[in-house]
């Protein structure tokens, strides 16, 4: 019996087709195995709290914390804000009590020295409290008042050492026994520790719906593409056996690495692996209806289809593990964690379809597609005939009309070089023009914004922003550090109204302020003339201000002032009249910066590395050097238009100040990762149809036939990351809409259309330095 013609690939991809298929049930056995192994005796994946995401050693604005540690006792900023409000204005009794209660926790701080909150009224310790501090808006005195004794403020100060969850718990405790009266008009509890612990807990919570969500989108798209029952069974089989094994392994590297990971990588993590394993194992599911279609047995269809596809998968797997590994040389340690942990992913779900996708397909056959489309039966029904015939010395029947007749008919006539470049032109002028949008990108940190707007924390500070600015639940710290500086008054007074005339500035908290809340107060009580004023130091040498923000602290507006404030700093210090002090600058804004100004800085050297990697990898399986170079232009396009996309959705329809800081540059590495990814599939195609036709006609029959396997796993792809939408943060409805975005616009236009007409347009002159 004769065979359809084989394709020409190489003689290790044969012979390990060969190996494959003759191993297939010990293959699927020992996945079986390795999957009890590793379940039953490596760790679990277990990210961090995410607390010190924003922080990053050896940071100025860290640095400066400890300086006001060391000076004034505690800094500016609290990680929790107790916040209480009543519109129509807070009794004068609950304002005094919120006062007393916030000053009994430091006399209990300072004069026992436990700084635990003991002996607040007779109540028990609250574990790790270190200090609190009150702030009203009573007759709108302090700096940043919007309205008139509506609002108090308590900043809850913790010891270093205490965890997020122990600063979730202390800070409810403390609101739960000092505000919890119905007079007490409490909303609730924020901060930033508070609104990263409040993250990692939806993250943890939803991560769960999220692979279902994943796993049934993925079942769905591949079954109804298929229509079948068995290629989405194969596709989840290897899937699940990706993910079963890749949680753990990634565990275990970043246990023997000494690197945490942040709870943001998870969700990435695990709709990359199923993603990325659906991908891979479509391709084998594809290229062996494919076969089968022309009338193979199953172990022959499935040895072809694995000669053909395993060289493209592994080419493929380790152009997107070496993009993603390219974010370990991020500074940040939440960008350079995504780096390795996606990396070992993506090796995890190369590795299981490379084997356990070809041990399925040779056992399973037929089986896989049934029932299937009627096209496929027929095509199956004549050419098994037609082989008879052949056979038997007779004339085969007519063969059945290709499935794909009208996609090559088409794609042969976009093949034509005055067609190809009008496509060319087209695709171009397209992507550039929705890339435009991409230069409005602005970068901000967002922590209580990102979260759902019924959370607790969210509440609490759009509460704190009516009664004050919003910038009072993260003031800036400017520390001025110097010999006397507390006795030259003139001097900060004069710095404090240049602070004030800042951009975005709402108010300044200054030594002259305090001073003057200090002698209100003393008028009222005699014992407050006895208060030290908390923005000098008692050494004399260091004095401070708080920079009230008339935005989000945390977002992309408040970040650029406060960047632009520091720049102006020195001038504006000399300007004062002070000459030979130190200047630093701290609090979450400053941090911030500090995170986007390093992920910026290195986007550079990330961006060229990536690039490089890419270009060597493609050059390596094309065998080619100039082909590389307009495919990675051609990802680099797609990548700037889903950047205008995704500008475009938040910024200008959505009203986002920002997007969140780590989102475009994970979301660059991997759709360019993935873009080489879906080159290979569709340029190894063409090319390995172009070695026995015309150039012209490979493009028509390769592209046509890649086009319905690639469709296939980009919308699963963009299933997968679109889901992430369901963890209700910001950052993650940033990451699915872009990479959702920007595999549809990569795989439908980039891949389909402008990929095919680049081929077309530089002919075999692409393969250059190679055989043409």
């Amino acid at each position: 019996m004769t065979t359809a013609p084989q394709p020409a690939t190489g003689r290790l991809a044969k012979a390990y087709a060969a190996i494959a298929v003759a191993l297939r049930y010990f293959i699927v056995a020992g996945w079986i195995a390795a999957v009890v192994v590793v379940v039953t005796t490596l760790p679990a994946l277990t990210p961090s709290s995410g607390v010190a995401s924003l922080v990053q050693p050896g940071s100025p604005a860290l640095r400066a914390e400890y300086t006001a540690t060391s000076l004034f006792g505690e800094p500016l900023d609290a990680q929790a804000i107790v916040v209480q409000r009543a519109a129509s204005g807070l009794p004068p009794a609950v304002q005094a009590a919120a006062v007393r209660n916030a000053l009994n926790v430091d006399k209990a701080s300072s004069g026992s020295g436990q700084h635990a909150g003991a002996g607040l009224l007779g109540g028990a310790p609250i574990g790790g409290l270190a200090g609190a501090l009150p702030i009203p808006n009573t007759a709108r005195l302090f700096p940043g008042s919007l309205e008139r004794s509506t609002t108090v403020l308590t900043y809850l100060y913790f010891r270093p050492s205490a965890s997020a969850a122990q600063q979730q718990a202390g800070s409810e405790r403390y609101a739960g026994r000092y505000a919890s009266g119905a007079d007490s008009h409490l909303v609730g509890v924020t901060g930033a520790g508070i609104a990263a612990y409040q993250q990692g807990v939806i993250i943890s919570e939803r991560l769960v719906w999220v692979e279902l969500a994943t796993v049934l989108a993925i079942a769905l798209i591949v079954g109804l593409s298929f229509r079948s029952l068995g290629a989405p069974a194969v596709t989840l089989a290897c899937a699940a056996t990706a993910f079963l094994l890749a949680v753990r392994i990634v565990a275990w590297v970043m246990h023997q690495a000494h690197v945490t990971l942040p709870p943001d990588v998870e969700p990435v993590l695990v709709v990359l692996l199923l993603g990325v394993t659906t991908d891979y194992s479509v391709f084998f599911v594809s290229g062996m209806r494919n076969r089968l279609a022309e009338g193979l047995t199953k172990l022959q269809a499935a040895r072809l289809t694995t000669a053909e596809f395993a060289p493209i998968v592994l080419a493929a797997g380790l152009l997107v593990a070496a993009g993603t590994a390219s974010l370990a040389i991020a500074k940040l340690q939440l960008i350079g964690a995504f780096g390795p942990a996606l990396a070992v992913t993506v090796l995890t779900a190369m590795v299981v379809s490379l084997t356990l996708a070809p041990a399925l397909i040779s056992i399973f056959g037929t089986a896989l597609f049934r029932p299937g489309p009627r096209w496929f039966r027929a095509a199956r029904k004549a050419a098994r005939q037609a082989i008879r015939a052949q056979d038997e010395g007779r004339a085969p029947a007519e063969p059945p009309r290709s499935p794909w007749r009208v996609r090559e008919a088409i794609a042969r006539f976009a093949a034509a070089r005055p067609v190809s470049l009008v496509i060319a032109v087209a695709c171009v002028l397209v992507l550039l023009g929705v890339a435009v949008g991409a230069t409005g990108l602005r970068l901000g940190a967002p922590l209580v914004t990102a979260l759902p707007s019924d959370s607790q924390p969210a509440q609490a500070q759009a509460a704190a922003g009516k009664g004050f600015a919003v910038g009072i639940v993260a003031p800036t710290e400017v520390l001025i550090l110097g010999s006397g500086v507390t006795r030259d008054t003139a001097s900060l007074a004069r710095l404090q109204a240049s602070l004030a005339r800042q951009p975005g500035v709402a108010g300044v908290i200054g030594p002259a302020t305090m001073a003057a809340l200090i002698r209100r107060a003393a008028a009222a009580s005699a014992a407050a003339a006895a208060i030290p004023n908390p923005m000098l130091a008692k050494s004399g040498n260091g004095a401070r201000f708080g920079i009230i923000e008339r935005t989000d602290p945390l977002g992309a507006p408040a970040v650029d002032h406060v960047a632009a404030l520091e720049r102006n700093l020195p001038g504006l210090v000399s300007s004062a009249g002070f000459s030979g002090v130190r200047v630093e600058v701290g609090g979450e804004t400053a941090a911030a910066g500090e995170v986007i100004g390093s992920v910026t800085s290195s986007l550079g050297e990330l961006a060229l590395l990536m690039l490089a990697i890419t270009f060597v990898l493609l050059a390596i399986f094309l065998r080619a050097l100039l082909a590389p170079l307009y495919l990675l232009a051609a990802s680099v396009l797609a990548l700037l238009a889903t950047f205008g996309v995704t500008v475009w959705v938040f910024q200008d329809r959505l009203g986002y100040d920002g997007l969140v800081y780590y989102v475009p540059f994970t979301v660059a590495v991997l759709l360019i990762s993935l873009g080489a990814d879906y080159n290979v599939f569709v340029v190894g195609r063409i090319w390995e149809e172009a070695r026995r036709r015309p150039l012209r006609d490979a493009v028509a029959v390769a592209g046509a036939q890649a086009s319905r396997a690639i469709t296939v796993a980009a919308i699963a792809l963009a299933a997968s990351f679109g889901l992430l939408a369901l963890i209700p943060l910001q950052q993650f409805r940033e990451v699915a809409a872009a990479m959702a975005a920007g595999v549809v616009i990569d795989a439908i236009m980039v891949r389909s259309l402008l990929v095919p007409a680049l081929v077309a347009l530089f002919g075999r002159l692409g393969m250059w330095p190679g055989k043409r």
